[in-house]
């Protein structure tokens, strides 16, 4: 029985892979280094924190579920860690599961999108209406709801530019020639 010869490689899925096992490292180092900071933070820090009326609700909320949130870090870059790695060795789960990292974070950077007004509005929240209605408040409004509109503008058009690399990414990743690169189990 002969061996088949080995499936021809690109070079971009191995430079992909390559870069996603590097960004897949460091985001695995960083989720350890925040849960390690998650079970270093006392349960009393944030029930001070909490008491104060203008720490926004959802800072109070993220810091109470923080090794939770940590561990979900953990694990997504564990997965986007294998999913790199089975890419390299061109398993076809992992490709899968590569370009629904893709399509997944796209989606996340426009959601992000709608975040930048509620923090500008938590931000200003915690100045007195007073105070804002002074000349130097009105001019403090007025930097702020630009800031607002270039966050919102620069948010945008980086949302738009990785949508578009993912997007493209993906579809070299279901060309015919990257497909034939990948095994299929039992073949």
């Amino acid at each position: 029985m002969t061996v088949p010869p080995p499936l021809p490689r690109a070079g971009f899925v191995t430079v992909m892979a390559k870069l996603s096992l590097l960004v897949a490292g460091l985001g695995v180092a960083w989720s350890l280094l925040q849960a390690l900071g998650a079970l270093l933070l006392p349960d009393g820090a944030v029930a001070r924190l909490a008491a104060q009326p203008e720490v926004p609700a959802g800072v109070i909320w993220a810091l109470e579920h923080r090794l939770g949130l940590s561990l979900l870090g953990l694990a997504l870059a564990v997965l986007f860690l294998a999913a790199s790695w089975g890419l390299l060795k061109r398993q076809e789960w992992a490709r899968w599961t590569f370009i629904a990292f893709l399509v997944g974070t796209a989606a996340l950077n426009f959601a992000g999108l709608a975040a930048i007004g509620h923090v500008f509005d938590t931000m200003l929240a915690m100045f007195p209406a007073d105070m804002l209605d002074t000349p130097d408040g009105r001019e403090f409004l007025a930097q702020m709801q630009a800031s607002r509109m270039l966050s919102y503008g620069s948010g945008l058009l980086g949302a738009l530019a990785f949508a578009g690399l993912h997007g493209w990414i993906v579809w070299k990743l279901c060309t015919a020639p990257a497909r034939d690169e990948f095994r299929r189990p039992g073949a």
